[in-house]
């Protein structure tokens, strides 16, 4: 998805107009038009600013337009620096698979349990006979957790992003690559 296309996305989560978010970040709704449509991209400070008002981390919005290729290297760049290794498994089905393992990417465990809690919704989901039904549950289920994803870790609990931070910062220490201690 583009830029544009995840704000769009976003403000229609939050039920907002592009005049109201326009209105919280001191844009017209023309930029905001512009801004979704791809006709414009938004200065860093606007993301910036356009992100707070839809509580989101700016990550969300800004690296979310990347092809394949882009997307292996940023596959590398967190492979590289979170102590990645490759190993061969098989999928439920016993498909061929090649999967990645970080050593000292602490936080990727919220998300393990979060996508777990989703792909149990998601068999609840496909019980649902009626399937117009069927088909809204699922979509909701998508966008609860596409929601989740959007706002990390702020859709932690307060004291398990203190856990996984404290437990990030540790790992980060020993491996000497803690930022904080470089100044």
């Amino acid at each position: 998805m583009t830029v544009g296309e995840n704000i769009r996305r976003i403000r229609q989560e939050r039920n907002l107009t592009q005049r109201q978010l326009g209105e919280m970040v001191g844009a017209s709704e023309a930029y905001i038009r512009a801004y979704e449509s791809g006709r414009r991209n938004p200065k860093p400070s606007s993301l910036e600013k356009i992100a707070n008002a839809l509580s989101v981390n700016p990550e969300v919005l800004a690296n979310s337009d990347f092809d394949g290729i882009k997307a292996i290297h940023r596959l590398f760049q967190i492979f590289r620096q979170y102590d990645g290794h490759l190993f061969e498994c098989q999928d439920k089905d016993g498909n061929d698979m090649v999967g990645i393992s970080f050593g000292t990417l602490s936080l990727m465990r919220s998300w393990l349990d979060r996508y777990d809690e989703y792909m149990v919704e998601v068999e609840k989901c496909n019980e649902i006979k009626d399937v117009k039904k069927r088909g809204e549950a699922l979509l909701k289920a998508e966008a609860d957790f596409n929601l989740w994803m959007d706002i990390y870790p702020e859709s932690e609990p307060w004291q398990e992003r203190l856990k996984i931070q404290k437990a990030h910062d540790e790992v980060m220490d020993k491996i000497g690559l803690n930022s904080k201690n470089t100044r």
